[in-house]
């Protein structure tokens, strides 16, 4: 990974880097925020978390929640309602007024940035806009008209207070502009990073892998969203077919006992602990390709992972995927409505011919060492907070 040079850093700023969890965790939003933050500062900037925020009625509206999903009827995300809403908008205005920061930076902050006192410069950075997401992403398919009308409030009035708006894919700048009416000038599309605690060595992911199967490797926190069953009868089709093909799937279970030759499920791996972490590696290290059938994805940082560790990715065009899985780069793309027998077949074709998968293996390195990494993304913010 190219590294940092101290002499052409842009001037050092003092970021309010606000969060409605605890951005120093890694457990918050799968670490974004962490890596994010970890970065920014390792461009000599002065990062303040103004985080956790407070909204003392969230249990209440967590209840009602609750309460909507078990009777089936239409509900309000607890985050969107307009006392939560409120609450979270006075804590940071107040908590960053505190600090006196030269520039806000608010990951996923469209509830509360829109607030962000007159006078600071505002950085924005999402996956995604709730226009794209409410009747696609599976958390924002049954909201209740006044869930829908609070969230698309907040995101319109954040995009347009927002001095910098960034996101990591194309799909969502578009969106920010035709649906938002955000400034192109403003809106720029800048890869997310891996979230790993240290890049693996390029020369030990890229060695040869040990003779055998085809090894696939699924890594997903929901069985259903993230397409497991798909992944599983992509297993059945490729023995089917006469090939030595075997399947990991780590993060989540299925909703029922599935029994297929070649499966294993793991069903947690905690990044946090050491030990976890280093089976992890080893599980991309051992794996030949990295199969993810979503079936909704605003972009996918595991897709960097599997860069990070020379494994190609095959997965679908859908949301924000082709940004991180370029085809013929880090991976191979299929429709969204490919079927299992569709990627059985890629992966054939794409096991059996090795000097190809070598090459993708390769590119897959290539990609992350350049742009699918953390202090490439801060390079590129640290460029433009220095046009504010």
């Amino acid at each position: 990974m190219t590294q940092n040079h101290i002499s052409d850093r842009p001037a050092a700023r003092r970021i309010a880097f606000a969060t409605i969890g605890d951005g120093r965790l890694v457990r918050f939003w799968s670490g974004t925020p962490f890596h994010m933050s970890r970065s920014l500062a390792g461009e000599g900037h002065e990062v303040v978390h103004i985080g956790p925020l407070s909204a003392p009625i969230l249990p209440l509206y967590k209840t009602y929640s609750r309460l909507c999903r078990a009777f089936r009827r239409r509900g309000r995300s607890p985050l969107h309602a307009g006392a939560v809403v409120a609450q979270y908008a006075a804590d940071s205005a107040r908590k960053i007024r505190a600090v006196s920061p030269d520039i806000v930076f608010a990951p996923a902050g469209s509830t509360f940035a829109w607030s962000v006192p007159n006078g600071v410069p505002l950085v924005y950075a999402s996956d995604a806009t709730f226009r794209l997401i409410e009747n696609y992403h599976p958390n924002y398919r049954n909201l209740s008209r006044g869930a829908r009308d609070i969230a698309e409030r907040v995101e319109r009035d954040t995009i347009a207070r927002a001095d910098l708006i960034l996101y990591p894919s194309e799909w969502a700048a578009e969106s920010a502009i035709r649906d938002y009416g955000a400034d192109r000038s403003r809106v720029h599309v800048i890869p997310w990073g891996a979230n790993l605690e240290e890049a693996p060595d390029r020369a030990s992911v890229l060695g040869c892998r040990k003779p055998g199967p085809c090894r696939l490797l699924f890594i997903g926190a929901n069985w259903e969203e993230k397409g497991a069953d798909i992944a599983v009868g992509v297993l059945a089709e490729l023995r089917k077919r006469g090939m030595e093909a075997e399947l990991v799937i780590c993060g989540c279970t299925p909703p029922k006992s599935v029994a297929q030759d070649g499966l294993t499920i793991i069903p947690y791996l905690d990044k946090c602990d050491r030990e976890q972490r280093n089976r992890l590696d080893q599980l991309y290290r051992d794996a030949d390709l990295f199969l993810l059938p979503t079936r909704a994805d605003c972009y996918g940082i595991v897709f960097c992972e599997a860069a990070a560790h020379g494994v190609p990715s095959i997965a679908p065009a859908t949301g924000g995927v082709p940004c991180a899985v370029r085809n013929g780069e880090t991976g191979l793309l299929l429709p969204p409505e490919a079927t299992k027998a569709d990627y059985a077949a890629v992966i054939f074709e794409t096991f059996a011919n090795q000097d190809r998968l070598a090459r993708l293996r390769q590119s897959s390195r290539d990609a992350f060492e350049a742009r699918l990494n953390w202090q490439a993304w801060a390079r590129r913010v640290s460029d433009l907070i220095e046009t504010l």
